[in-house]
């Protein structure tokens, strides 16, 4: 038997609006941040998806989304291993002053937290999700742009992926001991 985990990433927030760093930072959703959360709640709905677990990161944002998406109808439960990578002293700030879109590698200030080290709080997560579902079932989690896409790029063999899009979904499925990402879908592309 296998666990089926459905990854999905935030809607879009006040700081994704203004390009800002948000990492640990919080900033509420935007109008257009609720209806994509409610395109990716449709989207389950018409395919016949539901769930026997929730988790979700425990900043509000990520707890919002979830609530949209399961029409505050799960009860569930807010890990802070799901939480987003911490940006140092860039959180706040424009994007364009993170290192990687200034031709810097990714971890060249002390301040921020190693991507080995965010990939590895994302297994720890996985893994004890893993341990809260049966044979059969599936989950949500709702989490954050840059965990969610390391950890779905270190367990994605075929499908085409670069980043988790605001309330995009990565379908995970663990079996035999692994994880594998199945496939990826943005639900909320068109949504205005």
């Amino acid at each position: 038997m296998s666990k089926t985990i459905y990854l999905i990433r935030h809607g879009q927030t006040l700081f994704n609006l203004h390009h800002k760093t948000q990492g640990r930072v919080d900033s509420p959703l935007t109008d257009l941040g609720i209806r994509q959360a409610q395109a990716t709640r449709d989207y389950f709905k018409d395919n016949g998806i539901s769930f026997d677990k929730a988790f979700c990161s425990t900043q509000e944002r990520a707890s919002d989304t979830l609530e949209i998406i399961t029409n505050n109808q799960m009860t569930y439960e807010r890990l802070k291993d799901l939480r987003e990578k911490s940006y140092g002293i860039y959180e706040g700030q424009d994007e364009y002053t993170l290192p990687w879109n200034r031709g810097l590698s990714r971890n060249t200030d002390p301040s921020m937290e190693a991507d080995d080290d965010v990939v590895k709080r994302m297994e720890k997560a996985i893994e004890y999700i893993l341990t809260k579902m049966e044979d059969g079932e599936s989950a949500i989690v709702v989490g954050h742009g840059d965990i969610l896409a390391q950890y779905a790029r270190q367990h994605n063999k075929r499908v085409q992926f670069k980043m988790f899009k605001n309330c995009a979904v990565a379908k995970m499925k663990a079996e035999n001991g692994s994880v594998e990402m199945m496939n990826y879908v943005w639900p909320a592309v068109n949504i205005l």
